[in-house]
């Protein structure tokens, strides 16, 4: 079978469409949608590649579905696994030989029905109490060895870094990307953040360790206060940005449309 996205290509080339076009009508860098017609698809991040495929393939006339169902077969993803009617029966089959092999007493059945249950109760209790240890309002989280409990960090606004906090380092960078702004970060420890939109109500959440978070799509002037930015990954439409890395204390990133940017502003405390 031919490559699908080369069939793309050749679809966009026969309809004189431009990949500059296609960038300018969907805000997407020019540069992944070259990945795109090429295959590279491990150059763009997961959760960006489905929805750029989508919006390349409509813009030259494409099916959007049959490009993301041609998609997961060329990753391998979603196959079908097939289970075999003999293997079934046969299977069956020999459980039934060994059902007889081994008839129990009806005494002996009662005792395994107590323990059966006995277990049953254990389990869910389990579970009760695993859903009370992770659920949003606790301070504990998982590790390789088991819950940790973590007194919960707080997650700051403007009012909290002028008392509590002064501006140590300023700097300003270009984008490469242009919005709608994809804002994706996830963090290996726990860290508290505030996202502020022109349009929009701020929002303050805390993510737990090993953790990931998509932020809706937007394109107004915005800012994310993070409480420190250890362990931190960020990326912009699925470019990472490493410039805020590495920070103790808290880190405001202001990201504006025009020109695209960002304003990267270091605190440090008071005493």
């Amino acid at each position: 079978m031919a490559q699908f996205y080369k069939e793309l290509k050749e679809l966009r080339e026969s309809r004189n469409i431009t990949l500059k076009e296609i960038s300018e009508r969907t805000k997407i860098n020019v540069q992944y949608l070259q990945h795109i017609e090429s295959g590279d698809f491990t150059e763009i991040e997961t959760p960006y590649l489905r929805l750029f495929l989508r919006a390349y393939a409509e813009e030259i006339g494409g099916e959007s579905q049959r490009a993301l169902e041609q998609l997961d077969s060329f990753m391998g993803n979603n196959r079908p696994t097939v289970i075999s009617t003999n293997s079934i029966e046969e299977d069956t089959e020999e459980n039934n030989k060994e059902n007889k092999s081994q008839i129990k007493t009806n005494k002996k059945i009662r005792q395994d029905y107590l323990i059966a249950g006995g277990f049953s109760l254990i389990f869910i209790f389990s579970i009760f109490v695993s859903k009370k240890i992770f659920n949003k309002e606790s301070n504990a989280y998982g590790t390789s060895d088991g819950p940790v409990i973590k007194e919960n960090v707080k997650p700051l606004n403007d009012d909290d870094l002028l008392k509590d906090f002064v501006l140590d380092q300023s700097s300003n960078e270009m984008l490469t990307v242009s919005p709608p702004f994809f804002v994706k970060f996830k963090t290996i420890q726990q860290i508290a953040y505030t996202f502020k939109n022109d349009t929009l109500p701020p929002i303050a959440n805390i993510i737990n360790p090993n953790r990931e978070l998509d932020l809706n799509a937007f394109i107004e002037p915005s800012e994310l206060i993070f409480t420190s930015t250890i362990g931190l990954t960020l990326f912009i439409n699925a470019t990472e940005i490493k410039q805020i890395s590495g920070s103790d204390f808290p880190l405001r990133l202001i990201i504006n449309p025009n020109p695209p940017s960002i304003a990267i502003q270091r605190y440090k405390p008071l005493f």
